[in-house]
């Protein structure tokens, strides 16, 4: 996808934004069905790169500590595609479920300075950083291999707690705020998935994807809306934010540290 979304704003705006079925519609109408195209590349992607600390304040961090991690094995693995917040657990840390409830660990900044506290009341995370926030400083940062330690010696053994690290999720390729979604039953399921098609026909489906697949695409912008293949080029009607659909290639990668496996307890 990230080969389509290179063309796309070269040639014309951006990969499509969806903003409601009657979008939805005219994208299906524009796909020359006769070439066989099942399904095409929208704008929408998960944002696995996107980790960062609750509290955002830069005096706090020295150089390369907001960018610390402990993963688990295998982790952050976004499951079913939902996983945006972060829980430790033996002293490494899982992508997890925001809504999962668990204790949490809040800190209290004075300066460079901070002392970890253990929430034993069990929150889902967007509840345990209000919490945080209104008694303390905010959920934990961990900066370093000193600090997790601290965390770690906190919890009991076999308990797992939020910490403040948390990412986006499904953004638009433009950067529009538009909320529509129409996944197809079961989607989005998640692992590497973190791209989306349309379905051609029906009513245009969405399925999270591997990114890395040779896939059409659909760019908007200019009125004028062409469709190209890897062989020949035709014009069709005129419709209103779509302007071309055609074969490429597109890679994305996504790296992170690992440490030896904590289990999955979200």
């Amino acid at each position: 996808m990230t080969e389509a979304q290179k063309y796309c704003r070269e040639k014309y705006t951006d990969l499509a934004t969806i903003d409601n079925m009657e979008d939805m519609k005219i994208l299906n109408n524009t796909v020359d069905k006769s070439k066989a195209f099942d399904l095409f590349w929208i704008g929408l992607y998960d944002d696995m790169n996107s980790w960062r600390w609750s509290l955002s304040d830069t005096s706090f961090y020295r150089d390369g500590e907001t960018e610390f991690r402990l993963w688990a094995s295998g982790d952050p693995n976004n499951a079913n595609s939902r996983e945006y917040c972060t829980q430790m657990y033996s002293g490494r840390w899982n992508d997890c479920n925001c809504e999962v409830l668990h204790w949490s660990v809040c800190m209290d900044v004075r300066g460079l300075n901070v002392t970890f506290v253990l929430i034993t009341t069990s929150m889902n995370w967007t509840e345990a950083q209000s919490y945080c926030r209104e008694h303390h400083t905010d959920l934990a940062s961990v900066r370093n291999m000193t600090e997790n330690q601290k965390v770690m010696d906190l919890v009991p053994a076999g308990q797992s707690v939020w910490i403040g690290l948390f990412r986006d999720s499904w953004k638009w390729s433009d950067g529009s705020n538009s909320s529509f979604r129409h996944w197809a039953p079961d989607e989005p399921n998640g692992g590497k998935e973190d791209c989306v098609l349309a379905e051609s026909g029906s009513d245009g489906t969405w399925y999270d994807y591997n990114c890395d697949q040779n896939r059409p695409f659909v760019c908007y912008g200019p009125p004028a809306v062409q469709t190209t293949s890897s062989s020949s080029t035709t014009s069709s009607t005129t419709q209103p934010d779509a302007a071309a659909v055609q074969t490429t290639s597109s890679s994305s990668t996504t790296s992170s540290t690992t440490q030896p496996d904590a289990g999955e307890f979200c």
